[in-house]
């Protein structure tokens, strides 16, 4: 595996709103741009490919587009407690009670919505595609932070 494909714009991210269990200021709700970059490694393919840009670009869009202006709920937190109908989601978390439109929240299956795991959803989402590549997916929140995952 000695080639790597590299795929990073500012054009790849999506927005999201999210609270996290604590320290305090990460426990207020808040949103992200979420910048995302994916790097494939793998021997070349008949096409002389790691994989096809164009292709990569467009599969990884249909993973975070779904994502975007959303508030994210870890549904497998234990810290929350979540209360759902067709009309609206309630959620209690330690002192906080928040009440949010159905339509406006994404439940993602994670125990948390730290960068870190949602690189790992993507990370996975990613490696049902490529299967037999290494993939490295990074997450920012900001220019100077972010978060990566790999196997």
């Amino acid at each position: 595996m000695g080639y790597k494909v590299f795929l990073d714009s500012t054009e790849i991210k999506f927005s999201a709103c999210h609270f996290l269990k604590e320290p305090d200021q990460c426990s207020r709700l808040h949103g992200h741009n979420y910048y995302v970059s994916v790097e494939i490694s793998d021997d070349l393919d008949n096409n002389y490919f790691v994989v096809d840009f164009i292709e990569l670009n467009r599969r990884l869009g249909e993973i975070i587009t779904p994502l975007d202006h959303y508030i994210l709920i870890p549904e497998k937190s234990k810290d929350l407690k979540i209360s759902k109908d067709d009309e609206s989601v309630e959620i209690i978390a330690s002192n906080k009670k928040y009440l949010f439109p159905r339509s406006d929240v994404l439940f993602l299956p994670l125990p948390a919505t730290t960068s870190e795991l949602l690189a790992k959803y993507i990370h996975n989402k990613l490696k049902e595609i490529y299967q037999n590549k290494r993939i490295v997916v990074k997450v920012g929140e900001s220019k100077s932070t972010m978060a990566s995952y790999e196997e």
